[in-house]
């Protein structure tokens, strides 16, 4: 019996009900959306942000501290320290080998060249890291410094015996007057060598005043051969919290509960942390500039999509309860026969909240399918890649539905339930 009053209920007035399971369907479809981009988010504005630069900094500890005399930094007198290339390959079997989104290790030497004093830096432009059971690791200053204006080309590694191609900071081009095709000649304490210059990079750092030459030759010029200065590391992490200011401050502070929750999240401190110990001799540092604008960027983005995702929650309620109320006003009359003619007020409220469910329900399974299209064609329209799935959304969307549509039915039903019988039977 209930049943088939159910069934006649959603028969009769199929205009109302079509638009409330619409407005459910619209509303939960931009909600899921939104919650897809936030997800989302994360990562691929992460990989985007990479044009700020490295935001972790890998060096020998003998650079890495600090030579302070009557309160300020002052240039130490021992001699240059190096760490070995070949280590970087643990870099892909760390903990946090998926968060290593590239790697350009450094060496820095002196040279004459056009009658002055040049700094010569050997970088990887493309290298590969080979990675086990896996495809190599393509990383090197074309990706990750993705910030640099080349005008020209781009060198390549190279090999032993060919011409040595490098790209010139914009600065120092200037001073020597040199072009993309120039050759220069330069001296060195091992002897003399000439470059080609590919090209003339803009950097907006030091290296505007360097010659960028493949890592190999600046190792074979300096006699360092296997060695570099420093590494430029760009990783996928987590903004900080208070957690990660707790551990900054003293890490001695945190309970263990605690240090493992930071330990097994991604904040820029724990990742260089376990670079650090990956590397022997090394020391690892974030890149705070890099490091906390990349976070505010993250959080904001995040808060604004929940944020969105929040008003159309609340709108899509407001739709639904206002489609409904008029409804349920409009069966007055019929809420008051079948209590008179016995009916319980209980089972007045499971027939509307059953139809209800049933509403949001039907609006939730169509969002499932229609929030996940959305959500993933706005992944490729803002950031131009491929969007994850995300099955949790498609299993939330019909529970959505159906939380709405009893939120926004539950007050105009409950009035109905107690208004005056004999006195809407009267018509008054």
């Amino acid at each position: 019996m209930f049943f088939r009053m159910l069934v006649n209920s959603l028969a009769r007035r199929m205009s109302r009900k079509l638009l409330a399971a619409f407005a459910v369907w619209v509303g939960i479809s931009l909600i899921l959306a939104f919650l897809a981009v936030s997800i989302d988010v994360g990562d691929k504005m992460n990989r985007e942000l990479q044009a700020f630069g490295s935001n972790i900094r890998l060096e020998p500890v003998a650079a890495s501290v600090p030579v302070r005399v009557g309160g300020h930094d002052v240039p130490s007198t021992a001699p240059p320290a190096y760490l070995e290339e070949g280590d970087l390959v643990t870099l892909k079997r760390i903990f946090w080998k998926n968060n290593i989104l590239g790697v350009v290790p450094r060496l820095w030497i002196r040279a004459k060249a056009g009658g002055r004093e040049v700094t010569l830096l050997g970088v990887w432009f493309e290298h590969k890291i080979p990675v086990e059971g896996a495809e190599p690791f393509v990383t090197g200053a074309r990706r990750v410094y993705k910030h640099w204006r080349v005008q020209g080309a781009w060198p390549s590694e190279g090999s032993a015996g060919e011409e040595i191609r490098s790209l010139v900071g914009d600065r120092l081009a200037r001073k020597l007057g040199v072009h993309p095709g120039d050759a220069i000649r330069m001296t060195l304490p091992s002897g003399s060598t000439t470059v080609t210059v590919a090209g003339i990079a803009s950097t907006g750092g030091r290296e505007d005043d360097a010659i960028i030459l493949p890592l190999a030759a600046a190792q074979a010029l300096a006699g360092r051969e296997g060695k570099y200065s420093e590494a430029d590391i760009s990783a996928l992490t987590t903004p900080e919290n208070k957690l990660a200011e707790k551990y900054g401050q003293d890490p001695k502070s945190l309970t263990p509960a605690e240090y493992e929750r930071w330990f097994c999240t991604p904040y820029p401190g724990s990742v260089a942390a376990e670079i650090q110990k990956s590397v022997p001799g090394s020391a690892a540092r974030v890149v705070r500039k890099v490091s906390e604008t990349q976070g505010a960027i993250l959080t904001r983005i995040e808060g604004l999509m929940f944020l969105l995702a929040m008003l159309t929650l609340v709108a899509c309620g407001l739709s639904v309860a206002g489609v409904l109320t008029s409804a349920v006003l409009e069966r007055r009359e019929e809420v008051a026969l079948m209590q008179a003619i016995g009916a319980s007020r209980e089972s007045v409220l499971l027939l509307f909240l059953s139809e209800g469910a049933v509403l949001g329900l039907a609006g939730g399974l169509l969002a499932a399918a229609t929030g996940s299209f959305l959500g993933q064609w706005l992944v490729r329209a803002v950031f131009g890649s491929e969007p994850e799935l995300h099955p949790a959304l498609a299993v939330l969307s019909p529970f959505l539905g159906l939380m709405i549509v009893l939120a926004g039915s539950i007050w105009p039903v409950w009035q109905a339930l107690h208004q005056d019988t004999a006195a809407v039977l009267h018509g008054n």
